[in-house]
């Protein structure tokens, strides 16, 4: 792919000694932060690299993001940051790039704590995301109106992000259960005319992890299916 490096982000930890600074940097293709907090983190490299940002966050230490667009974000990925590792293989390298993907905790956490934060800002993912994180009795035809609510109210706020479009919902099941009572008993939510389970669209990392420039995730990744539908 042309120019691919003009399009990535790079992250940046430095070591402060008495004698000297050592910075350490990796390319980022995806980043989702909240203020100083980092959400998603997303960066391949070498291994001293790799070794070096993974020592950074676990101690809990500060980083660096330098965006394409000149902007620089500085972050934590905060404690007990979630981890899932594999290897980019490119036609220009002997050996495998090494690819770390990063999750704050709070997104493991996210459905107890009132909030459900979602990787695309998209109709159809955020509803699913709502339905399954809360446990809702709900059809998939029901995510137009369902997110327009929700948008009209102030529940959803669209968060930082680079290559991806994040937001994050903030309501209760109970909230929620009594808006779907009120649509069904004014008739502007019909349930199901045949009798049989509801099939929802099946998604995939590489589904959540797609933004507005779309082009680099679809390219072969190693991306790990064991992830919850709405981190």
């Amino acid at each position: 792919m042309k120019n691919a490096h003009l399009r990535l982000a790079q992250v940046e930890f430095q070591i402060d000694t008495k004698r000297s600074t050592t910075s350490v940097r990796a390319w980022c293709d995806r980043l989702i932060t909240d203020e100083d907090r980092g959400l998603l983190l997303s960066i391949f490299g070498n291994e001293s690299e790799m070794s070096a940002i993974a020592g950074a966050i676990g101690l809990g230490s500060l980083l660096t993001a330098f965006l394409p667009t000149g902007e620089r974000i500085a972050f934590r990925m905060g404690d007990k940051a979630i981890s899932s590792r594999g290897f980019l293989t490119t036609p220009s390298h002997r050996r495998p790039i090494r690819h770390n993907l990063y999750f704050a905790q709070a997104l493991y956490d996210q459905a107890s704590g009132g909030s459900i934060t979602v990787m695309r800002n998209d109709d159809d993912l955020i509803w699913a995301s709502i339905v399954s994180s809360l446990g809702l009795p709900a059809t998939p035809l029901w995510a137009p109106l369902a997110v327009e609510m929700l948008r009209g109210n102030g529940k959803i706020k669209i968060l930082d992000g680079f290559r991806c479009s994040p937001v994050r919902i903030t309501v209760t099941r109970e909230e929620m259960m009594q808006w779907i009572g009120e649509q069904v008993a004014a008739k502007k939510l019909l349930f199901p005319t045949e009798e049989g389970p509801i099939l929802w669209p099946r998604y995939e990392l590489r589904d959540l992890l797609m933004g507005m420039d779309d082009d680099f995730a679809t390219e072969q990744n190693p991306l790990h299916e064991e992830l919850p539908l709405a981190a």
